[in-house]
């Protein structure tokens, strides 16, 4: 069993095999990697200064990140920034656990912090995190170029009430393509406004993923939702094409989202 000695103390890291919902980190793009694990997603991207890393997992799961990192070979690079999508503890808990290791910056939407505060409170046991130090809070349409990457926010309530999508480019020998992170995977089926706003959300996110030029891929915040080990095991066999390239698996992830809600107000 590994131990890290930060300032969470002797945490125990998780065995790292399948039944405990451990996956391989894999390389998706030139500029992005997988390192999540089975349910959750957590995504690394290459810049020439640094990594930039969406969601950081459930703690203590998260302290495979850095594992995952030196697995892919980029150990020696320094965490810049650390995006978060929501306030629940499967994508937040890691963040102040890869502050200290990299001094990161960590970015995410006001009302996503708040719900990451209650979360840090309820936590227990070895799932117990902090809330991290945040150093910018995300407005609507805004961008945050970081290197030669530049990271587009929006606010799309319904999963929580703090949702934040983003957008970038990833690139493939040469091409560039324009990447949706969906900031809350299901609408919140206990709240009848959030589920609303869940709609109306997905539709918005429809209409921004058809701008020029539109999305062609789809990185999930859950890998179940948008298929991705399938395409990872695509992609070994056909590297010619990305897998991971598909407008259609983006618009049937949207248009199912807001199915599922659309069916619970009715």
């Amino acid at each position: 069993m590994w131990l890290t000695m930060v300032g969470y103390g002797a945490a125990k890291i998780p065995d790292m095999h399948e039944d405990n919902g451990y996956i391989e980190p894999f390389q998706m793009f030139d500029n992005v990697y997988y390192i999540g694990d089975k349910w959750v997603s957590s995504y690394a991207v290459t810049t020439s200064t640094g990594l930039i890393i969406i969601d950081t997992l459930e703690f203590p799961y998260s302290q495979w990140l850095p594992l995952n990192l030196k697995k892919l070979g980029l150990q020696g690079a320094r965490v810049s920034h650390i995006l978060v999508t929501h306030g629940h503890s499967d994508h937040v808990a890691g963040d102040s656990y890869l502050q200290e290791l990299y001094a990161a910056e960590v970015t995410i939407s006001e009302q996503g912090y708040a719900l990451a505060l209650q979360q840090a409170e309820q936590s227990r046991g070895e799932k117990k995190f902090r809330p991290p130090e945040v150093s910018s809070f995300v407005k609507d349409e805004m961008s945050l170029l970081i290197v030669n990457t530049r990271f587009k926010f929006y606010l799309t309530p319904g999963h929580t009430q703090g949702d934040m999508s983003i957008d970038f480019m990833a690139r493939h020998r040469g091409q560039l393509y324009r990447v949706f992170v969906t900031g809350g995977h299901s609408a919140n089926l206990q709240n009848k406004q959030l589920t609303k706003l869940f709609i109306a959300s997905m539709s918005r996110i429809k209409t921004l993923s058809a701008e020029s030029p539109v999305v062609t891929v789809n990185l999930a915040n859950h890998p179940h939702k948008n298929h991705l080990f399938k395409s990872r095991t695509a992609i070994n066999t056909n590297d010619l094409k990305n897998p991971f390239v598909d407008r259609e698996n983006f618009l049937q992830f949207i248009e199912q989202q807001q199915a599922q809600a659309l069916n619970k107000v009715q």
